[in-house]
C-alpha cells in the first residue's frame, strides 16, 4: 500500500475508534430524571384518592377523577393544554406530543432541553410504508414508543401522541403527504393498526416482552413494574391518537387556514 493511501486508511481507523468511543461513553451514561417533574398522584398528600389507586380498573378511576372535577374544572380540560387542578395534585397536561416517525419536538409536549436530548428520527411514513413490510412498521412504531415513555418518565413528554398520519395522500398540493402512508385506502389501515398497536405497547419488533427481558419479539410489552397478575387488555404503555379527522387536508389557502375552514363534503 502506498504512503498517501496508508494514511488515508490510517486517519479513516482513527476516526471510527474515536466515534466508537463517543458512542460507548454516551451510551453508558444514566439517564436520570428532571429535578421537577410534573406528575400526579404525588405523595404524601395527593396519592389517596381512588384514582390514583393503581389495583382499580381503569374505568373505576376514570369515575372517581370526573365525580371530583368541579363543572369549571372539567371545562378548563376540554383542550390540547388541560389546566392544573393543585387541590387534587393534578399537574396541567399538555396532551400533544408529537410521533409520526420519531419522538418530535414540533408538538409543545414535548421538549429536548432536559437529560434526553434527542431522540431516533426514522424515515419520512410515505418513504416506510412504501415497503410493504408490516413487520418493519411494528419494528419502527415499537422503537419509537419505548423512547415516547422514557422522556414522559423524566417528565419530557406526555403520554399521548398525536400519530400516526393516516389521510388518503390524494393532493400533493396539500403539502403533508410524507406523513402518510399514501393514497391507497388498504395501505393506509394497515399501517396505522400495526404503529398503534406497537407503539401502545401491544406487540412490536423490538426484543423483549418486558423493556429489559430477553427474545420476546412481538409480544406485549409494559413497563417494568407496571404488570400485574389481573393486568387488563386495556393496559396501555402509550397512547396513539390516528390523525387527521375527515376531510382534513387543507393547511393555508388563499384566505383559508385549517382552523376556519368548513369543509361541506358531498355523498
Amino acid at each position: 500500500m502506498s504512503p498517501p493511501y496508508q494514511w488515508q486508511w490510517q486517519w479513516k481507523l482513527l476516526f471510527l475508534f474515536i466515534f466508537l468511543q463517543t458512542l460507548t461513553l454516551s451510551a453508558s451514561q444514566p439517564i436520570k430524571a428532571s429535578p421537577n417533574p410534573k406528575f400526579p398522584c404525588a405523595p404524601p398528600y395527593h396519592n389517596l384518592y381512588p384514582f390514583c389507586n393503581l389495583s382499580l380498573p381503569t374505568a373505576s378511576r376514570a369515575h372517581s377523577l370526573l365525580s371530583l372535577l368541579t363543572l369549571p374544572e372539567k371545562i378548563r380540560q376540554l383542550c390540547s393544554n388541560a389546566s392544573a387542578v393543585p387541590r387534587l395534585g393534578l399537574p396541567e397536561y399538555l396532551w400533544w406530543s408529537e410521533s409520526v416517525h420519531g419522538v418530535a419536538a414540533e408538538g409543545p409536549g414535548v421538549n429536548f432541553a432536559g437529560p434526553i436530548e434527542s431522540a431516533t428520527n426514522f424515515p419520512q411514513v410515505l418513504v416506510a410504508a412504501a415497503a410493504f413490510n408490516r413487520t418493519l412498521w411494528r419494528a419502527i412504531a415499537a422503537a419509537i414508543g419505548v423512547e415516547a415513555r422514557a422522556m414522559y418518565n423524566v417528565g419530557q413528554a406526555g403520554l399521548t401522541f398525536w400519530a400516526p398520519d393516516v389521510n388518503l395522500f390524494v393532493d400533493p398540493r396539500w403539502g403533508r403527504g410524507q406523513e402518510t402512508p399514501g393514497e391507497d385506502p388498504m395501505l393506509a389501515e394497515a399501517y396505522g393498526i400495526e404503529y398503534v398497536r406497537a407503539f401502545q405497547g401491544g406487540g412490536g419488533g423490538v426484543s423483549g416482552g418486558r423493556i429489559g427481558d430477553g427474545d420476546g419479539v412481538g409480544e406485549k410489552r409494559v413497563m417494568m413494574g407496571e404488570e400485574s397478575e389481573n393486568e387488563s387488555d386495556d393496559g396501555l404503555m402509550l397512547s396513539a391518537c390516528c390523525k387527521h379527522y375527515t376531510a382534513y387536508d387543507l393547511e393555508n389557502w388563499g384566505s383559508f387556514a385549517r382552523y376556519n375552514f368548513n369543509a361541506i363534503v358531498s355523498l
